[in-house]
């Protein structure tokens, strides 16, 4: 077999591969190969060691131009979600466990546990209140 076919159908075989192994390489290894393998078939590359060289470095070329080029257009699955689980637990009512004075800590049960609580305002064992803030691992509250 000659060799500009083996490096066309190691392109063909790499750019399938972006197929399966998603990233956005492999497909200009591919490309690269490919163009390798039009080089020695036009007999501008004689040399096994001129290939590989050539390889490399439009590969190189390929990832450092283009994949910046085609990432603007082809963006990836990606989100911005809400990662301050705080937030989400600001305004959940939660059980008062232990009296809380506006100068005493207290406890509440919330995610199935006891936590710290504090509050500006008397709120007994027994009631509801709504969480405001966090510190730490102690909850601010207040009363329903």
């Amino acid at each position: 077999m000659e060799t500009w076919i083996i490096w066309m159908i190691s392109g063909v075989i790499m750019m399938v591969l972006e197929l399966i192994i998603p990233g956005g390489i492999i497909v200009f290894l591919g490309l690269a190969a490919a163009f390798v393998g039009a080089l020695v078939y036009f007999n501008i590359l004689t040399s096994v060691v001129h290939a590989f060289i050539a390889w490399f470095i439009i590969s190189l070329f390929l990832m450092l131009v283009l994949r910046s080029v085609f990432m603007k257009y082809f963006e990836g699955d990606s989100s911005v979600q809400n990662v301050d689980e705080d937030k989400d637990q600001i305004g959940k009512i939660v059980e008062v466990v232990e009296d809380i004075l506006p100068f005493k800590e207290g406890r509440i049960k919330f995610s199935d546990t006891t936590w710290k609580a504090r509050s500006n305002e008397e709120i007994l064992k027994g009631n509801k209140a709504i969480i405001e803030a966090r510190d730490g691992s102690t909850w601010f509250v207040k009363p329903i």
